[in-house]
């Protein structure tokens, strides 16, 4: 179970690549789906990962607790130097510099997605409505860097763009199975430890990704569209669980 929905949370890259192949206003679509993203990883952080992680304080200290939740968001940090900003310009559209945007592009999110799978499998197996909800997140969040790699590689040959974009929506699940190799090592310390990372890389990507994105977005109505939906996805999932 862990494992497929580490699956989901990287298909999304394909929806992104599919949006760009089907839509004409695919900026409306981005906006929508961060907005969703925020508002749905926001609530995951206040209702289910902080008292989970004061939970955790009990077992490996208050001070490890904020010590490896400051990691979570150095990690996203130090990976995010690398991936290019994937707003509209004219300049990263120039025709001889998309291929080498895509390909650069690719390589980071490969590497980001990886450690990206690690926490959703991490998160999945200390609570599975945790890690889907976390993985609906990623997932949102994903669906504009799909769009970005589309949109710069579909010039490429067809085997290398089927290459590069198999590669990006696989590297999530081959972060999830990473962590299923080590997990008969993971006792609960491990484990407590592991939430504190994840939430303090929902910490970076809530408050230092998406929020900038939708606090710079004009359209208001669509922003509170996104995150009512958003909110609605967390709120369901906690009915059903």
């Amino acid at each position: 179970m862990e494992l497929f929905i580490t699956f989901l949370a990287g298909i999304s890259i394909l929806v992104g690549a599919i949006v760009i192949k089907l839509s004409h206003n695919t900026e409306k679509i981005e906006h929508l789906s961060i907005a969703m993203a925020l508002a749905a990883l926001l609530t995951l952080m206040v209702v289910d990962l902080m008292p989970d992680v004061i939970e955790s304080s009990e077992s490996i200290g208050i001070i490890l607790s904020i010590v490896f939740v400051a990691a979570g968001v150095g990690i996203l940090k130090v990976l995010d130097l690398f991936v290019p900003d994937h707003e509209d310009n004219e300049k990263n559209h120039e025709q001889e510099n998309t291929v080498h945007i895509g390909m650069i592009s690719s390589l980071a999110v490969i590497l980001h997605n990886i450690v990206e799978g690690m926490t959703v499998y991490s998160l999945s197996l200390a609570s599975t409505r945790q890690g889907i909800i976390f993985a609906i997140g990623i997932a949102l969040h994903n669906i504009p860097m799909g769009m970005l790699i589309e949109s710069t590689m579909e010039k490429e040959c067809k085997s290398k763009h089927i290459a590069v974009l198999s590669s990006v929506t696989l590297s999530t699940l081959v972060g999830g199975i990473i962590m299923q190799l080590v997990s008969g090592h993971l006792n609960e310390t491990v484990v407590s430890i592991l939430v504190c990372i994840a939430l303090g890389m929902i910490i970076y990507i809530v408050f230092l990704e998406l929020l900038p994105h939708v606090i710079k977005t004009k359209d208001v109505k669509l922003n509170i569209i996104g995150a009512a939906i958003g909110f609605a996805l967390v709120f369901i999932s906690s009915r059903i669980g």
